[in-house]
């Protein structure tokens, strides 16, 4: 299950886990009009990777993502 948030597609996150930067390309928690089950999962594109290992295009789960703060 999802856990409450306030992500939005195109919001700048980061996560606990790996670091990096990246945004939100679409949320898997149960949009109306879309055709899934509602699930704990995000597609992110990566602006700054944590490391070369790690494609571009990614899915993470929510629970782990906060909006990205330049300030901190």
């Amino acid at each position: 299950m999802p856990p409450k948030h306030d992500l939005a597609v195109g919001d700048l996150v980061t996560c606990t886990c790996h670091g990096g930067v990246a945004v939100v390309v679409q949320l898997y928690d149960d949009r109306p009009g879309e055709d899934y089950p509602k699930m704990n999962m995000a597609r992110i594109w990566w602006v700054k990777k944590p490391n070369s290992t790690i494609s571009q295009d990614w899915m993470h789960t929510i629970a782990r993502l906060q909006k990205f703060n330049p300030t901190l």
